[in-house]
């Protein structure tokens, strides 16, 4: 009985220490079964680096720091780095502290070699490339950047001091500018109080025009124009047509004229029955000529009435 409580204490006691054991991996981000090797990265300054921070090669966590401590031989940190078997991490490869401690993302950042490179072996040192970190650059840039600050706000100090007493000066040109603004402004306020009855009626009246034009561009409106039109158009085509005949009638006319039809074609077209008639035309002109200046020579021989 006293050996089976002592057996039982015992392995509650390697219990505890798997669990303690498994928890600790798990909390470091240590893989607990898979394979794994060991490299160490020795720098001037943790920056905040503590067991269980990743390890990051190009963004990508590749394992986790399992142990940071002080190497008083060569006065640096030493941190022992748990990487997994997978990646493969080639000779050439430096090590730096990355991220920001104070906010809990501080990292150790691996940036690999060439890849053509053989693998660095397990147990092996990283080269240490040191870059601030981002806390360490803000806090160096601060002062510099406190300085143009306090310049810059220096100077604008000076300015609203400078503007400030120009505008207390009566005589200033800023003064009378802003003298002269006010002065616009209120010629302008007072134009538009005058001028707004005006763009009322303005208004009123466009309203009307628009009106007008929506009466004129309604359905009713378009079929009594459109009707118009239509009887204009037929209108005009049977003028069209009238003008159609007379002309063919005149070129007929002019055909048979050019070829010498009908008595004023033969007149037209015959100088010699031309003559004749003019001729004729002018013996009955000297006939009727001589019969008004000797109409007895006529009437002796012309009996107006004859009894039987």
């Amino acid at each position: 009985m006293q050996y089976s409580n002592e057996l039982k204490v015992g392995a509650a006691i390697v219990a505890a220490a798997l669990v303690a054991f498994v928890g600790i991996r798990f909390f470091q981000n240590v893989s607990l079964f898979g394979e794994s090797y060991v490299l160490y990265a020795e720098f001037e300054d943790a920056g905040g680096l503590v067991a269980g921070n990743a390890v990051q090669m190009k963004g990508v966590k590749v394992g986790s720091v399992e142990e940071v401590g002080f190497n008083s031989e060569t006065q640096s940190v030493r941190a022992r780095l748990q990487l997994e078997r997978g990646p493969t991490i080639p000779k050439g490869s430096s090590a730096r502290v990355a991220g920001i401690s104070a906010l809990g993302g501080g990292h150790v950042k691996i940036i690999p070699g060439p890849k053509d490179n053989p693998k660095i072996a397990s147990g092996s040192t990283l080269p240490v490339t040191e870059e601030e970190t981002g806390l360490q650059q803000m806090t160096t840039k601060a002062p510099a950047l406190v300085e143009k600050f306090d310049s810059v706000l220096t100077g604008t100090n000076a300015t609203l001091t400078g503007i400030n007493r120009q505008i207390q000066r009566p005589d200033s040109d800023l003064r009378q500018t802003l003298t002269s603004l006010r002065t616009l402004t209120r010629n302008l306020e007072d134009a538009s109080s005058a001028e707004k009855e005006n763009i009322q009626r303005l208004i009123q009246n466009l309203e009307g025009v628009t009106r007008n034009v929506e009466s004129l561009t309604s359905d009713d409106s378009l079929g009594v124009t459109v009707h118009r039109l239509n009887e204009s158009l037929d209108r005009l085509n049977r003028s069209l047509a009238s003008f159609e005949e007379t002309s063919a009638a005149l070129d007929t006319l002019t055909t048979k004229l050019n070829g010498g039809k009908g008595t004023a074609g033969r007149l037209i077209n015959d100088p010699g029955l031309y003559m004749k008639m003019d001729s004729a035309a002018a013996r009955t002109n000297d006939l009727l000529r001589d019969f008004q200046q000797n109409p007895s020579r006529y009437m002796d021989n012309m009996t107006l009435v004859k009894v039987f």
